[in-house]
């Protein structure tokens, strides 16, 4: 990598963050329906033997997304598996949308409370329909 690569973010940015998912449809559900997002695209990938589909915030063009990924067959449930690290998305209105969650039963592996710099965000974490947790905050 050249130097001026190494030490400038010019022509860097994240495209997107890939989650293993058993059921598409339950997965797109719960991202668009309770988070807001949109679907930016999907798609089968025989070569790969996937389906594909990329929700977030805005243009894929230029924004970045979680790209939702089930196996074709009979083995998706089987081959997913959390990968142990967390998505965080900011937001406004978390106290509301907590309760929303609590009535439609998502998991919530942190209750809501005060936390990050300071101790004036709240933050919870939650989990999605595959066990994949999500740190939800809203700054103070």
């Amino acid at each position: 990598m050249s130097e001026s690569a190494s030490g400038s973010a010019a022509g860097f940015r994240i495209h997107h963050t890939m989650l293993p998912v058993a059921d598409l449809d339950s997965s797109i559900a719960f991202y668009t329906r309770l988070l807001g997002m949109q679907v930016m695209g999907q798609r089968t990938d025989e070569t790969r033997q996937v389906k594909v589909c990329h929700v977030g915030y805005g243009d894929r063009a230029t924004q970045p997304s979680i790209e939702l990924t089930q196996p074709l067959g009979a083995q998706a449930r089987a081959a997913v598996r959390s990968f142990g690290g967390h998505v965080a998305i900011h937001l406004t209105g978390l106290r509301e949308l907590c309760a929303v969650m609590e009535k439609e039963g998502v998991k919530f592996a942190q209750p809501l409370k005060l936390g990050g710099p300071g101790g004036r965000n709240l933050v919870t974490f939650v989990l999605d329909p595959d066990g994949h947790e999500l740190e939800l905050v809203e700054r103070a």
